[in-house]
């Protein structure tokens, strides 16, 4: 998987969005024997749930949001600790990054800066999660920078020297500017809000009583923050205004280069889905029959390299990217859509391939009937996630009766 991945980004503009899920196994009947591999979840102190923690790095194509696979994956084991225990961590902050659960956002953005090496820009992305001062400081380098949203209301030096809260320094700078974003989470009103732009530039001061076992910038870590507010609140009375504070090293002196990382930062919904896909939308991992904890970590990495088609299937299906078949599909299993494609075209100029049979959308036409899909006479209904799931099991069944055939 990892390799697939470094083979489709050399020399591309990445974007690499981070992020964890847990996955609750329903331990339906006690029928998990072997739970080898599993934590807790969701800070569950009686250990009533057992599952996974997932933590991956998804990389894109920064220009034309092409998924291109996976460049880090772990399974996090919680540890276990007593709340007295708690309390002397948090009070006295006695660990470093190393030890905490956090250290996977660094561990999983130097592992994909090393696959990733012959990509041309690498743009790390993150949610309030990873607004971790020791990450900004060692990730970026001259090809890689990152895009953080803001979680912490922390002590920052303006352009001046000044010691602020960030909060009191973005509400000290005019507005540069307004854009459009559709929005469409699932606890807010879908609508299209109108959105101020500010933006500056500020060093993230280090906590005195933190330990760190190393600093790149001791006196203070520059970064450049940009903050879109909703100008007039048009969602649910009990929803609060749409406001987002992104941190980031990408060089900001323009109202076009602000909006470059929002743009960026809006694109995080896809790891979202990919989640989506691996739980409630396609493969139900949760509910999987398996009953022991190594078998079961096996399972989610074979759906997770998957999901990752299906990505790349749903992407190319209107025909409109150029992507080359052979970034999916082995030499092998092109000459095999060769052979299918004829059986699933009917007699009618609308009821053939329409597309070149060298691009994906090309082989995104033959799964998505594979799986089922009748209604390309309607372009307001493509094939979705749960068509081209059941397209390419159908299709590697085929595949392999295909191959039986040759070799017999």
């Amino acid at each position: 998987m990892y390799q697939d991945c470094a083979t489709n980004c050399a020399e591309r503009r990445l974007v690499v969005f981070a992020d964890s899920s847990n996955i609750i196994l329903h331990n339906k009947k006690n029928r998990i024997k072997d739970d080898a591999g599993l934590t807790r979840i969701a800070n569950n102190q009686h250990l009533t749930y057992k599952g996974l923690l997932l933590h991956t790095n998804q990389v894109f194509d920064q220009d034309n949001h092409d998924a291109l696979g996976n460049s880090h994956t772990m399974f996090i084991k919680r540890k276990l600790a007593s709340r007295a225990q708690k309390g002397e961590v948090q009070k006295r902050c006695v660990e470093t990054i190393e030890e905490k659960e956090s250290y996977k956002w660094i561990e999983g953005f130097v592992a994909s800066k090393e696959l990733l090496k012959e990509a041309s820009k690498i743009t790390f992305v993150g949610d309030r999660e990873a607004d971790i001062i020791e990450l900004i400081d060692r990730i970026p380098d001259d090809k890689t920078d990152l895009v953080i949203r803001s979680h912490h209301n922390r002590n920052v030096l303006d352009k001046e020297g000044n010691r602020k809260k960030l909060v009191a320094v973005l509400s000290s700078c005019k507005v540069q500017g307004e854009m459009n974003i559709l929005v469409r989470g699932n606890n807010r009103k879908r609508r299209k809000a109108k959105l101020e732009i500010r933006y500056t530039k500020v060093s993230l001061t280090w906590h005195h009583s933190k330990k760190v076992k190393k600093k790149n910038h001791e006196s203070g870590v520059p970064v450049y923050v940009v903050e879109i507010r909703e100008k007039r609140h048009k969602g649910y009375k009990s929803e609060p205004p749409l406001t987002w504070t992104l941190l980031t090293t990408n060089t900001i002196e323009s109202l076009d280069q602000a909006k470059e990382v929002v743009d960026i930062y809006k694109l995080r919904w896809r790891v979202e889905e990919y989640f989506k896909l691996l739980k409630s939308d396609c493969y139900d991992i949760e509910n999987t029959e398996l009953t022991k904890g190594k078998s079961i970590r096996k399972l989610i990495l074979f759906v997770m390299k998957a999901s990752i088609k299906i990505q790349q299937l749903k992407a190319a299906r209107d025909g409109t990217k150029d992507t080359p078949l052979t970034r999916v599909f082995t030499t092998e299993e092109v000459r095999y859509l060769h052979l299918i494609n004829p059986t699933l075209e009917g007699s009618t100029l609308k009821q053939k391939n329409p597309h070149p049979k060298n691009e994906l959308a090309y082989g995104s036409w033959i799964i998505a009937r594979l799986g089922g899909w009748k209604e390309f006479y309607d372009a307001a209904r493509p094939p979705g996630t749960k068509t081209f799931a059941a397209g390419i099991e159908k299709f590697d069944g085929i595949a392999i009766g295909i191959k039986l055939g040759f070799v017999s």
